[in-house]
């Protein structure tokens, strides 16, 4: 009788795509948005942070040229952190991850709701919807938009 030596098996490599299907630099779709309000460019970029956090980088360049600049750091735990940067109408953000391939963001400003925005990773890892849930009074407004992985 032949013996079998057991092979222990290869391990996966982790990559932040594999690990945080999140995590990367993110490109908006414009020409999904309707011209008269359709951005130059928008990227978003999420990082994973020490002690599970999540760093959020926004850069939006307006159809007149202007450039916007938001960036956080928080834990999704929905405890609501600063927001710092050049976009007026939020001051602060908070996070969930319901999974891996899911981020739920609040913004505000001044302590009242501004919106919701969920983030959803395609299972190919190439693509991400954004809802966004408006804040205000009455019966909240759903956009959708699409982003393509850049990086």
């Amino acid at each position: 009788m032949k013996s079998r030596r057991s092979r222990a098996p290869r391990p996966v490599r982790a990559t932040p795509e594999r690990s945080a299907p999140i995590a990367g630099v993110w490109s908006l779709d414009v020409d999904r948005i309707p011209p008269g309000e359709r951005p130059r460019r928008v990227t978003i970029t999420f990082r994973t942070a020490p002690g599970g956090k999540w760093t959020t980088v926004v850069e939006m360049v307006a159809a007149d040229g202007t450039t916007r600049r938001a960036e956080s750091t928080a834990a999704p735990d929905g405890v609501p952190v600063p927001v710092t940067g050049t976009m007026e109408l939020i001051d602060s953000g908070s996070l969930r991850q319901p999974a891996p391939n899911t981020l739920v963001m609040t913004l505000g400003k001044n302590g009242s709701p501004v919106s919701t925005r969920v983030y959803t990773v395609a299972r190919d890892h190439r693509s991400m919807t954004e809802t966004i849930i408006w804040a205000g009074g009455g019966i909240p407004r759903l956009e959708t938009t699409h982003f393509r992985r850049v990086g």
